[in-house]
């Protein structure tokens, strides 16, 4: 099967951008002098950017990822399939992990039923343990690194 492709327009993009910057805008209360401060440019270009067809170039797309991360950009890259995240967040691509963890617990409950666990017992699971350990293995690095943050 061919996979289908996104249909990614000018006008489009642009009027995510003009969406956003708006609605970032009032959110916060703030005014286009604000607005301009946070993407280094004057007054009138961040209003230009936030009501007209004036795209943004790439170093004020940048300035507004650092300043508002997901909220600015997620609705822009989502024009390209994209999502925003954070360095050091572990992606799951396509696979939950609270479906991995659900997943596995019947399986332990069945093996620990009988109050021993054996190796031949996990075997038919191994798969499922390895993508769990996988993932509390992420999440324990992330805590590690968090911790070392603070």
């Amino acid at each position: 099967m061919i996979p289908r492709r996104r249909t990614l327009t000018a006008s489009g993009a642009i009027e995510a951008q003009n969406k956003i910057l708006s609605a970032i805008k009032d959110e916060d209360g703030a005014t286009w002098i604000d607005m301009g401060r946070v993407l280094g440019k004057s007054d009138d270009r961040a209003a230009a950017y936030g009501n007209t067809a004036s795209a943004i170039d790439l170093p004020t797309f940048l300035a507004g990822c650092h300043e508002w991360g997901a909220r600015f950009a997620d609705p822009l890259l989502a024009l390209v399939g994209g999502k925003w995240a954070d360095v050091g967040a572990y992606c799951t691509s396509d696979e939950r992990a609270a479906l991995t963890l659900a997943s596995l617990l019947p399986a332990v409950i069945e093996v620990e039923a009988d109050g021993l666990t054996e190796a031949r017992e996990l075997l038919p699971h191994e798969a499922l343990i390895r993508r769990v350990h996988t993932l509390t293995s992420a999440w324990l690095e992330m805590i590690a690194a968090e911790r070392g943050r603070v």
